[in-house]
C-alpha cells in the first residue's frame, strides 16, 4: 500500500522523551545533565529530557546528551550502551533513522558511601 494521507512530524520533545528513558534504563547512568537554565525549565515542566539536544536533518535524526555517571561504572561500556539503547528505541518507536548520538559526560555521582571509601583510602 503506497497510499499517503498527509504528512506525519515527530515533534523534537517527544523524540528527546524517547531519548531521555531510553538513557535512564542504562545502568550506571545517573541522570540527563542539564544548564542552570535547562534545570529551571526542567523543574517547571516537570520533564526529564531537558538536556538533550536534537539536530533532525533530512533523513536523519542526531543527539547530543550530557549525562552523570554513577562512581565505579565503566564509562567506555556505559556510553556505548547509551548510544545503542537511544539508536534502537527512537528507531523503532519513531521510525526515523537515527545518525550520530554525541554522549557527554558531564560528572560523576558519589554515594556518601562512595565518599567515605575514598576517603579511608587517601588517609
Amino acid at each position: 500500500m503506497d497510499e499517503q494521507y498527509g504528512k506525519v512530524k515527530v515533534d523534537n520533545e517527544v523524540l528527546a522523551s524517547i531519548a531521555a528513558t531510553a538513557a535512564k534504563q542504562v545502568p550506571g547512568v545517573h541522570k540527563i545533565s542539564t544548564s542552570i537554565m535547562g534545570g529551571i525549565i526542567q523543574w517547571i515542566k516537570r520533564t526529564s529530557d531537558v538536556g538533550i539536544k536534537i539536530v533532525v536533518g533530512e533523513d536523519e535524526v542526531n543527539f547530543e546528551l550530557r549525562v552523570i555517571i554513577d562512581y565505579g561504572a565503566n564509562i567506555p561500556e556505559v556510553t556505548y550502551h547509551i548510544q545503542k539503547m537511544i539508536k534502537e528505541e527512537v528507531e523503532r518507536i519513531s521510525g526515523l533513522k537515527v545518525g550520530n548520538v554525541d554522549v557527554v559526560v558531564h560528572g560523576i555521582h558519589f554515594t556518601k558511601k562512595d565518599s567515605v571509601e575514598e576517603g579511608e583510602q587517601n588517609d
